[in-house]
């Protein structure tokens, strides 16, 4: 009878351990701290959640980590979008999402809403944080998103001491660029001859300026749009403007997130495998590959 007893309380202890362990709550953030919080946040592997997607988003997790050395202030609207990316894939609570998401936007919504029409939508948020993500998505599927108030590219080079024809065309680049592809689903047969006049445009602006049109001859409102053509290209002409995007980058003309997104590209084309995680259902490589990739293009 002392043995069954005995026995009754071990297994009574063994399933109360099992019952933490398989039901620790789960850590909510909250906009105060979440800087401090999440360069310290060790993440659980949740049900459903794979080896690859788990390790990806760790990855990327302690991408951020690295890069704020100098303290959580330094954060910025890419590390919040990568972060959201993390949380997606590791099924994090919708509350913890919604707050990196919304801190993406708060910073710099032009930046996210460029993210989201180069990933094509993001139906990941769009079943996560529906509300907050559609309300979003739906300004940012305006010709000009509402975030740059109807942009005159006209006044914007007159106040920037831009050549006017060239902000005017790029603006025009941008718009074509979103004929077909903001639209739900995305009808590609229609947009087709869009994106071949605006790769078109690219390769006749190029013959003249020899380099990546970006900051000093656009401004920041259209540094990305020339990438955005050649992102949305065919592989051949992904690669042959390549080392122009990467020198772009170097010289400040260019964030550093649209390379990272066109190397993917490339690489999930080429090897089908990425680099840095920007495209969707397709496993990163290596370490070792991550980090020559990034020695080759001069990405810290």
């Amino acid at each position: 009878m002392k043995k069954v007893i005995q026995l009754f309380f071990m297994t009574l202890l063994a399933n109360t351990l099992c019952y933490c362990q398989t039901e620790k709550p789960d850590y909510v953030f909250n906009d105060q701290t979440f800087d401090q919080a999440i360069l310290t946040f060790v993440p659980i592997k949740r049900a459903g959640v794979t080896d690859d997607q788990y390790n990806l988003a760790l990855r990327i997790l302690g991408e951020t980590k690295s890069s704020t050395k100098a303290g959580s202030e330094k954060l910025n609207v890419a590390d919040y979008w990568n972060i959201t990316g993390a949380f997606v894939r590791l099924k994090e609570p919708a509350v913890n999402i919604e707050i990196a998401f919304k801190k993406a936007i708060t910073l710099d919504a032009d930046a996210v809403c460029s993210y989201v029409k180069a990933f094509g939508g993001s139906p990941n948020l769009e079943k996560t944080i529906p509300e907050t993500f559609l309300a979003f998505y739906a300004k940012c599927s305006l010709p000009h998103n509402s975030s740059t108030k109807q942009l005159d590219p006209k006044q914007y080079a007159k106040d920037n001491q831009l050549d006017e024809k060239l902000v005017s065309l790029f603006s025009l680049m941008q718009v074509n660029d979103q004929k077909f592809r903001s639209t739900t689903p995305f009808d590609a047969v229609k947009q087709n001859p869009f994106d071949l006049k605006n790769q078109h445009l690219v390769d006749s602006l190029y013959a003249v300026y020899k380099t990546y049109i970006g900051k000093s001859y656009v401004g920041k409102e259209y540094e990305s749009v020339m990438w955005v053509v050649i992102q949305h290209s065919n592989i051949q002409m992904m690669e042959k403007y390549l080392p122009d995007v990467s020198k772009a980058v170097q010289e400040k003309e260019l964030q550093v997130v649209p390379l990272k997104m066109l190397i993917d590209r490339i690489y999930s084309i080429k090897y089908h495998y990425q680099i840095f995680g920007s495209q969707v259902n397709v496993p990163v490589t290596d370490d070792q590959t991550v980090t020559t990739v990034k020695k080759k293009y001069k990405i810290d």
